[in-house]
């Protein structure tokens, strides 16, 4: 092979493998109110996202059964869950796989000890109206809101732990 279009090759490879690496942009601006919106759990329930967040800092985790992005991320996104106890914070999982997965969510969510409620994106005509407030286009989508129900904190894809706890402990 010539030398130019080996090099031209390489340059491409590399350019690629750079934007690979790179994590993906927030989501929205912070300032943005989470919304007015009642969603069901995996077993039918109701879930007012306003009043489980109400006064607390509150880490919202969009995610998938499928995700493997997800899968890797959860353990870590619990364990920090798990060290702030005790202080004005919520984790509220919110999956985006729809109510035909609710049984799937639900054995996932117990084989895995995820915390209830299994909050499931559903909204009329199978819409996803979390996602479609915060512009959501990945899983897992990681959002801080602080005390006062502003968005603090956004990432998706790819979740930067350090930022994410250094986010949450600047909304308290």
């Amino acid at each position: 092979m010539k030398r130019a279009p080996m090099l031209l090759i390489l340059s491409l490879a590399l350019g690629l493998l750079t934007l690979a690496a790179q994590p993906a942009p927030a989501l929205v601006k912070p300032g943005k109110p989470l919304p007015a919106l009642t969603l069901p759990d995996a077993a039918g329930q109701s879930h007012d996202l306003q009043a489980i967040t109400k006064d607390k800092v509150a880490l919202v985790v969009y995610w998938s059964v499928t995700c493997p992005h997800c899968q890797r991320e959860m353990p870590h996104i619990l364990s920090l869950a798990k060290r702030l106890e005790g202080n004005p914070f919520v984790l509220v999982l919110i999956n985006t796989d729809g109510q035909a997965m609710a049984k799937v969510v639900q054995g996932y969510a117990a084989e895995h000890r995820l915390p209830p409620p299994h909050i499931m994106d559903v909204g009329a005509n199978d819409s996803l109206p979390f996602a479609d407030a915060f512009d959501i286009v990945a899983t897992p989508g990681v959002l801080v809101f602080d005390r006062a129900g502003k968005l603090a904190h956004a990432q998706e894809l790819t979740v930067d732990m350090d930022k994410l706890q250094k986010a949450i402990e600047s909304s308290f």
